[in-house]
């Protein structure tokens, strides 16, 4: 079985600000000192866990993250498109309270994120589009470590519809969004494809073993 470790960035000025972020690559996504600090205290938890390689969105919240985390290791990390997070096109970088007022019915109330038919007004990516990308980086990364520790540092709405596709839900606004630096786990097969969700979101704080 192959483990995947999915990791959501740290904290941003963006999420300080209940911005919503998708494809937004300035200093509003950029990691906050807490976000920073948060990060660091997995450098103590990767003593404790074997970890084979690490894959990483291309953002810089992400890249950032991932290279704290996995800094005093000889972990290589390697930089994949695919985990990239879903764009919002026009939203991103928007507050999400001011969005929510102006396209009510565009937003789940429960999770506080957007439904997949935004793109009708937006202009971002589909959630179809987004969910095969994520889901081919799955698969592949399985058969090319069939028994192997994946540390996977990327993004809410990447993680969660990830957990989503293992589970068979229609699409990932079942759920809420990870917290910043949670942990959720899964294991797939490489020959049979069989998923199985180890949990979800799970806190940083009193974690030793992953």
């Amino acid at each position: 079985m192959t483990t995947l470790l999915l990791i959501r960035h740290g904290e941003t000025y963006a999420n300080r600000l209940n911005y919503i972020q998708g494809t937004l690559n300035n200093r509003l996504a950029t990691l906050t000192e807490r976000g920073i600090a948060d990060a660091k205290a997995y450098q103590e938890v990767l003593k404790h866990n074997q970890i084979d390689f690490a894959y990483t969105s291309p953002l810089k919240r992400a890249l950032a993250t991932s290279k704290i985390i996995c800094n005093h290791t000889n972990i290589n990390v390697r930089v994949d498109s695919r985990l990239s997070e879903i764009s919002y096109g026009q939203w991103n970088g928007t507050a999400i309270a001011d969005l929510k007022r102006q396209y009510t019915t565009y937003f789940d109330s429960e999770t506080n994120d957007v439904y997949p038919h935004s793109i009708e007004i937006n202009n971002g990516e589909s959630f179809a589009h987004a969910r095969k990308r994520v889901w081919t980086f799955v698969t592949e990364i399985s058969r090319e470590y069939p028994s192997q520790t994946i540390l996977v540092v990327t993004h809410g709405w990447v993680i969660k519809n990830i957990i989503s596709l293992c589970l068979n839900n229609t699409d990932g606004t079942a759920f809420k969004n990870p917290r910043n630096l949670s942990v959720s786990k899964i294991q797939v097969d490489p020959v049979t494809g069989k998923q199985k969700v180890c949990y979800y979101n799970r806190p940083l704080k009193g974690i030793d073993k992953l």
